[in-house]
């Protein structure tokens, strides 16, 4: 059967662009291949679940400079703690704002561990500058070994009474072990002992804040960027 226009009525010839009767263009549309569901496009290479880690690393640092100097003037662990709670929860919502990607638990968990090694490391150098400046500049030194030497006392005797046994069988050996901590050398690896625990405790929580956050910001849409 011939096509008929769809304005006149008239018979076409099969292939015809343009009705010969009344000049109306013929254009057929096929309906099966508009019908199908249009699809949003998409980058091609990005992967939301993927961490983007130049943005991740920006934002860590962008957080860590700050969170670390607070670190630092920390004089109560719970408030250092809670420090890093919140500075990986803010790292990973930086980083959804900057980010084309999405985040979870394990992603937030990751770039809150960046976050807390950039403020480790930061908090540590300040520690060490205001001890330097309290020595040297300020003239402290007395102070500062007064209380390396009271922590030390307290170290030593705890290192005897939690080894009573260890103590009868070998009393030469626990002495000499709770002299190291009265020595000079004692009071060195009381200090990186105690710079060590700050900044695995550092690292640790600012991962968990990272990581609550990741999980409790992945439920919500993320708005979309345009261009």
């Amino acid at each position: 059967m011939d096509p008929v226009c769809h304005r006149c009525g008239n018979s076409l010839h099969e292939g015809e662009g343009f009705c010969s009767h009344c000049g109306a263009p013929q254009l057929m549309v096929d309906a099966s291949e508009s019908a199908g569901p249009q699809q949003p496009p998409q980058r091609l290479g990005m992967d939301p679940t993927r961490v983007e880690w130049r943005t991740a690393i920006l934002s860590a640092m962008v957080v860590g400079v700050p969170l670390g100097l607070l670190s630092a003037l920390a004089g109560d662990v719970l408030v250092l703690l809670l420090l890093e709670l919140t500075g990986g929860f803010a790292t990973i919502a930086l980083y959804r704002k900057r980010s084309e990607g999405f985040t979870d638990g394990r992603i937030g968990w990751r770039v809150g561990a960046i976050l807390g090694t950039a403020a480790a490391l930061i908090a540590s150098a300040t520690n060490s500058i205001q001890l330097t400046v309290q020595r040297y500049v300020l003239h402290h030194g007395a102070i500062i070994d007064g209380q390396f030497q009271t922590v030390a006392q307290q170290m030593a005797e705890q290192t005897l009474k939690s080894n009573s046994a260890a103590m009868q069988q070998a009393p030469q050996v626990m002495h000499a072990w709770a002299n190291f901590w009265l020595s000079p050398d004692g009071h060195a690896a009381i200090e990186l002992l105690t710079v060590a625990v700050m900044a695995f405790g550092i690292v640790l929580f600012a991962a968990t804040g990272g990581a609550i956050a990741g999980r409790i910001l992945a439920a919500r849409p993320k708005a979309q960027r345009t261009l």
